[in-house]
C-alpha cells in the first residue's frame, strides 16, 4: 500500500515547537560519551582517585543493567566531575530549549554531616550544552574547565543546576533517583553545522569521595516558532493527495527556498526558488518543512507520513 500523507491545516506546526529527543541507556556501551575531571591539582589524579568506566549498576540495584560510573575524592575545595557528548543532526543555527532527564544511582543521605559539606546537598549537579567542547586544561598547577559552568552550588553560562546527589535521609545502600530542569529549560543556538556539547556534571563542596552511576539520560531540544496561523493561511496552503501519497504546496507568495527535516534534523530535500506547485514524495515518519519566503517570513510545518 502506498504511504499517504497523514495532514490538515489543523496540525500546523506553528507554536509549540519541534522536538528532538534523544535517549541513552548504556546497555550496550557508552553511546558516545566520554567524562572528564577538574578543580584539582595537576599531577594529583591518583591521589584524588579519579575513574570513569562502563560498568553495571551496583547490589541492590538490578546488576544486569549498564551504566556510567564516575567517582573521585574531593581533597580540595571544589571537585568537579563531568560527562559529555557531542550532539549531531540539529538544524543548523537554530535556537533551541533543551531539558534533561537524568537518572543515576546514589548512595548518599540528605540532611547528614559530612567533611567542608553534605554528602547528599552538598555535591551539586549540573546539566547545559554548549559550542565550545568542554574539556580540561592546566594553568599553575591546577586543573580547570574551559566552559562557564558557575562555582559549587551556582550555575554559569554554559551549565545550569538541575539537583543535587542526595537520595532520602535514611539512605544507606544505592538508589535510582532523578534530577531535571523541567522548571527552567536550558537554551543554545547550535553551530552550522546543527551541532552542540552536551554536558552533565556534579560540583562537589563535600570533601570525600562521590561514586555516581548514570543509568538514563533523556534530553529534549525543541525548536519553538512563534508565527500566526492566519498568516501562514494567507502564504501558502500545503494539500495531500492520498491517491499518489504525494502533496503539493500552492504558493500564494513567492518561496524562496523549501527544506524538509527528518525527526533527527538530516536534510531530506530542498529546492530553491521552486514553481508554484511542486510535489513531493516522502516515506513512512515524521518530517519538519521549512519554508522561507522572499519577504523574509520564515515558517515550519510538522508533517507526519504513515
Amino acid at each position: 500500500m502506498k504511504n499517504l500523507l497523514i495532514f490538515t491545516l489543523s496540525v500546523l506546526f506553528c507554536v509549540t515547537g519541534f522536538a528532538q529527543d534523544f535517549s541513552f541507556d548504556f546497555v550496550t556501551g557508552e553511546e558516545g560519551w566520554t567524562a572528564g575531571f577538574a578543580n584539582y591539582p595537576a599531577g594529583e589524579e591518583a591521589f584524588y582517585e579519579l575513574d570513569f568506566q562502563w560498568s553495571p549498576l551496583p547490589n541492590p540495584l538490578d546488576t544486569s543493567q549498564n551504566s556510567l560510573y564516575i567517582t573521585g575524592t574531593n581533597h580540595s575545595d571544589d571537585l568537579f566531575m563531568f560527562i559529555k557528548k557531542n550532539i549531531t543532526g540539529l538544524l543548523p543555527n537554530t535556537a533551541y530549549t533543551v531539558t534533561f532527564d537524568v537518572e543515576f544511582a546514589s548512595i548518599y543521605p540528605t540532611n547528614a554531616v559530612g567533611v567542608g559539606g553534605a554528602p547528599g546537598e552538598g555535591v551539586t549537579m549540573k546539566a547545559g550544552a554548549t559550542l565550545t567542547e568542554p574539556n580540561s586544561f592546566v594553568e599553575d598547577g591546577a586543573v580547570f574547565i574551559n566552559i562557564d559552568k558557575g562555582n559549587q552550588s551556582y550555575g554559569g553560562v554554559d551549565m545550569g543546576v538541575i539537583g543535587h546527589v542526595g537520595v532520602a535521609d535514611d539512605t544507606t545502600e544505592y538508589t535510582l533517583i532523578t534530577n531535571n530542569n523541567f522548571t527552567e529549560p536550558f537554551t543554545i543556538t547550535t553551530d552550522s553545522n546543527g551541532e552542540v556539547w552536551l554536558i552533565i556534571g556534579t560540583d562537589s563542596g563535600y570533601e570525600s569521595t562521590t561514586a555516581l552511576y548514570y543509568n538514563q539520560i533523556d534530553v529534549v531540544f525543541t525548536h519553538n516558532v512563534s508565527v500566526d496561523e492566519d498568516e501562514m493561511e494567507k502564504e501558502f496552503t500545503v494539500s495531500p493527495n492520498p491517491s499518489t501519497g504525494y502533496f503539493s504546496i500552492n504558493n500564494n507568495h513567492n518561496i524562496l527556498k523549501l527544506a524538509i527535516y527528518s525527526v533527527e534534523g538530516q536534510l531530506i530535500q530542498t529546492a530553491n526558488k521552486p514553481k508554484d506547485i511542486i510535489y513531493y514524495h516522502l516515506s513512512s515518519g515524521v518530517y519538519s518543512m521549512k519554508i522561507q519566503t522572499e519577504n523574509d517570513k520564515v515558517f515550519y510545518k510538522k508533517l507526519i507520513v504513515n
